[in-house]
């Protein structure tokens, strides 16, 4: 009971409480941004062939940021993401394996 009381009257567990209540809310806009990124991927697709590489670009720099999201949310990791630190560089995924002519036949 006393960890109780002592959380509760802890300054630092309202402060992230705040945090992560912000940061659920940019969760949510993040999942919009993400969803409108797919769509206008796909109509960049359906007419060119191709995916454009600067919405692919900023769809893999903001699932990092969604990443970094949850893990500060879920307790996985105590560093605050954007705007506490730098916009993620990327998802560190490997580049896609660019379509050889005869996948495109």
């Amino acid at each position: 009971m006393s960890a109780l009381k002592q959380s509760i009257g802890s300054a630092d567990f309202w402060l992230r409480l705040i945090y992560t209540l912000l940061l659920a809310l940019a969760w949510q806009v993040t999942e919009l941004l993400l969803i409108v990124v797919v769509l206008l991927q796909i109509g960049y697709r359906l007419f060119t062939g191709e995916a454009d590489a600067r919405l692919a670009d900023f769809g893999s720099r903001l699932s990092a940021y969604a990443a970094q999201i949850g893990c500060y949310v879920t307790g996985a990791s105590e560093q605050k993401p954007w705007p506490f630190m730098e916009w993620p560089a990327g998802s560190g995924l490997p580049p896609a394996v660019p379509e050889s002519p005869a996948d495109k036949a």
